[in-house]
């Protein structure tokens, strides 16, 4: 099943590229606006992701770090499940970020402040956040979403297999390729060499890294700014291992969403390459 993400994306767009794909996820958005998506495109939409119901400047501003903060996560799913629940019937999955290793001053700044946390705080603390969703009758809905930090001093959970495995243990997993390539050039690895064998991967993120990103090294992130994920297709060793990964994955997960923005032709390109993908 091949979703486009909804996040940044016009209603008049979306229905220009609805042969290109199986349906819509819910992405991130004020909820007025995500509840005419949903009026529009109804029982197409499959899945939700992290904040799909925002009202006020204190959820717009929430960084969702079941990481290091487990209990103010776990509200924050149940206030936007509620939400959805009043204008879209039914999904499959709803996806939410990890976090950092660390707190961080908001949701676009992926700076860790002051003290950063062990892998093994940040996997007991989502082992806490998926006991909460639990008690709460939630936990079978909701997938965790490896991201990247701003820097090496800014490290994401879920970084590599061995992290996966371990969040693996607690919560289902939201795999991010694009996420995953970033964390790769931040170790100086090939996508390639990444085995994510027997992991209950429950959804895949599908974007591709800017065009400048020529190799899986630190030194084209250096060189670049932020946001280097969410691009349309280029012709690039870390999209073309990227492109087969998600071709390999596809026999272990029902759901692949993909995240770009671009023009609306720079989208159909890449929906059509990746048509092999539904």
């Amino acid at each position: 099943m091949l979703l486009i993400s909804t996040a940044k994306h016009s209603i008049s767009i979306m229905k220009e590229i609805e042969d290109y794909i199986d349906g819509f996820e819910l992405g991130i958005g004020l909820e007025e606006k995500n509840r005419e998506i949903c009026e529009t495109f109804g029982e197409k939409i499959f899945t939700i992701h992290n904040l799909p119901a925002i009202r006020t400047d204190y959820d717009k501003n929430f960084m969702m770090n079941p990481a290091v903060d487990p209990q103010g996560s776990a509200r924050m799913v149940k206030k936007m499940v509620k939400r959805v629940r009043g204008f879209l019937a039914d999904w499959k999955l709803y996806g939410v970020h990890g976090g950092l290793r660390g707190e961080i001053s908001g949701p676009n700044n992926f700076v860790i402040k002051g003290i950063r946390l062990s892998v093994q705080k940040c996997i007991e603390n989502i082992s806490e956040f998926s006991r909460i969703l639990k008690k709460d009758g939630l936990l079978s809905l909701v997938a965790l979403e490896n991201i990247y930090g701003a820097d090496l001093e800014s490290p994401a959970i879920g970084m590599n297999e061995s992290e996966l495995g371990e969040i693996a243990k607690h919560i289902g997993l939201l795999l991010d390729l694009g996420h995953m390539a970033v964390n790769c050039a931040y170790q100086n690895i090939n996508l390639k060499r990444v085995s994510f064998d027997g992991l209950p991967i429950e959804e895949i993120h599908l974007s591709f890294l800017r065009p400048e990103i020529q190799d899986f090294s630190i030194n084209y992130l250096d060189k670049t700014l932020m946001y280097w994920d969410h691009y349309p297709y280029s012709d690039t060793v870390v999209n073309r291992q990227i492109l087969e990964l998600a071709k390999k994955l596809k026999k272990v997960t029902e759901i692949i969403a993909v995240e770009i923005t671009g023009s609306k032709e720079e989208i159909r390109k890449s929906l059509e390459l990746l048509q092999v993908l539904r």
